[in-house]
């Protein structure tokens, strides 16, 4: 699949799964969903690849404007950030690079694509920001249950080298634009709606 169909799908999928009724959990499912969705496919060689520069600009981006918003309106994110154990966010920001570079070395599919990556990934992540956690997470295992929807095969369980492929799809082919479309929508509707639940429930 396309990096923004996984961003868009990511946040979508994060909107609708942490249910938020704040402005924190709202910029949260955002800025978390987006990076989560973009975040398995490091293992591509970016420096040969212009579309893979492009997707981590999109979920920079997204998760950027996400941050300068609370920050101008205080929503929580980087209050979060502020009141964590900071010898344990530099443990999970030190963590985090290193996985970064492990997974810009791995083949494509396999340790970045993998349960085990979602879980240290994560973790890094949490330890850093409690707030984006969650939807990081949900972002990230969101990517690589629609990975494992083409013909090529996920090797979720690594270090196994067993692959999980539905054989329904081809990575880019029509469906590709289907889910890209779809996800743009339910981030609009989920977002839409968390926002409406913030204000008036």
């Amino acid at each position: 699949m396309m990096g923004k169909t996984h961003i868009f799908m990511g946040t979508a999928t994060a909107l609708a799964l942490t249910f938020p009724d704040s402005p924190v959990g709202i910029l949260s499912a955002l800025a978390g969903g987006a990076v989560g969705g973009m975040m398995p496919d490091t293992d591509l060689d970016s420096i040969k690849n212009i579309k893979d520069i492009n997707t981590k600009a999109i979920a920079g981006t997204i998760a950027g404007i996400c941050f300068i918003i609370d920050f101008f309106f205080r929503c929580g994110m980087i209050e979060s950030i502020r009141n964590s154990n900071h010898m344990l966010a530099l443990v999970g920001l030190v963590g985090f690079i290193v996985l970064y570079f492990i997974g810009a070395f791995a083949d494509h599919r396999s340790f970045t694509h993998s349960i085990l990556a979602t879980v240290l990934y994560s973790t890094a992540v949490g330890l850093m920001c409690r707030t984006l956690a969650v939807p990081f997470a949900i972002g990230f295992m969101a990517h690589i249950l629609l990975d494992c929807t083409n013909k090529k095969g996920v090797k979720v369980f690594y270090p196994s080298k067993k692959k999980i492929r539905l054989k329904w799809f081809y990575a880019s082919k029509k469906a590709n634009i289907v889910f890209y479309y779809i996800g743009i929508a339910l981030t609009v509707v989920f977002l839409i709606t968390a926002v409406i639940r913030w204000l008036f429930f």
